[in-house]
């Protein structure tokens, strides 16, 4: 997994997001902020493979 951009935008954006969910004590909704996090992380790093590197 890379650390680049995308990982500062997803610490500071859907980690401040879920600080506040657990701040008000909304369970379900700091759960979903978790799930959006780990999707956005996972998509991020899937990248299609060129033909050069499947031959």
């Amino acid at each position: 997994m890379k650390v680049g951009t995308n990982a500062t935008v997803f610490v500071l954006f859907f980690g401040m997001a879920l600080l506040e969910a657990f701040q008000e004590g909304n369970w379900i909704k700091a759960a979903l902020w978790v799930a959006i996090g780990v999707v956005f992380l996972l998509a991020d790093n899937i990248k299609p493979k060129s033909k050069t590197e499947s031959d």
